[in-house]
């Protein structure tokens, strides 16, 4: 299966982490250049913060373009794709996941999401598949509002992604939430991003978003308040939805002890 890490150019310790990482791993792989945020001016993310309702920083657009662009290099080469960003830790049996998706024929719009976040998800109460040899096993998703660190997507489904994104989204929130996307979480998770293995400074706050810049926020009120009443439709379809299925609210699964990290490490 083809891995495509999104970076940036400049993040030589990412990148030195990642090659590290792959070759322990036996893992083949290409970076994807990352769009870089600075290239973006007030006007292009002013344009876009009209866009969503809450607060916009540049990183997202930034974040949100380099997904999308990750999404056309796997209609190019019309393969199933991992995407991971840079600071994503892999399992040591990651390649037994890598094994099974592969070998499996999901319909087009089946997506696995691959990543441990510290935050509750809405899901299925029994998995759709179950890995007789290794454990793995796949739940529907329902709800989950964070998270694109590791992800498998295959080329319709990156194409019909392409047209869903056409203006700018909260990519993570956005990306998980299509009414035509059949969600799987794969337990025990067998992607963790750094900063929720490192040191206990990084872990008090996940979700902290930083920037040198101002969040730039939507001109019409109207318009926002239109825009957030559309996700609370998408987050109510979602649970009814889950409520039609058996579901449950609850964290997803990990098992540390198969991260392994070098001792400087958690320093990237």
């Amino acid at each position: 299966m083809n891995i495509l890490i999104i970076s940036r150019r400049s993040e030589h310790e990412r990148r030195h982490f990642q090659s590290q990482q792959m070759a322990r791993l036996g893992l083949e792989y290409r970076f994807l250049d990352a769009f870089e945020a600075s290239d973006l001016s007030p006007e292009d993310c002013q344009g876009a913060a009209n866009n969503w309702p809450s607060p916009t920083l540049r990183q997202d657009i930034a974040c949100f373009t380099s997904h999308r662009m990750a999404w056309n290099a796997v209609v190019e080469r019309n393969e199933k794709t991992i995407i991971l960003e840079d600071d994503a830790v892999l399992s040591s049996d990651i390649g037994d996941v890598i094994t099974t998706i592969r070998d499996r024929d999901d319909d087009w719009n089946c997506v696995y999401d691959l990543e441990f976040v510290p935050q509750p998800h809405i899901v299925a109460k029994s998995p759709l598949w179950i890995d007789d040899r290794t454990g793995h096993k796949a739940t529907r998703v329902f709800q989950n509002r964070l998270g694109l660190a590791g992800y498998v997507i295959g080329p319709r489904a990156a194409t019909r992604m392409l047209e869903d994104t056409r203006t700018y989204a909260l990519v993570d929130a956005h990306f998980w939430h299509r009414s035509w996307v059949t969600a799987l979480q794969i337990e025990p998770a067998p992607v963790v991003q750094l900063r929720f293995i490192g040191d206990s400074t990084v872990r008090a706050a996940p979700f902290l978003r930083t920037s040198e810049d101002d969040a730039f926020r939507p001109k019409s009120k109207l318009r926002k308040h239109f825009m957030r009443l559309r996700l609370e439709l998408v987050k109510a379809r979602n649970l009814m939805r889950a409520a039609h299925f058996r579901s449950e609210k609850r964290q997803i699964h990990m098992d540390r002890a198969k991260f392994t990290l070098a001792p400087d490490h958690d320093k990237v």
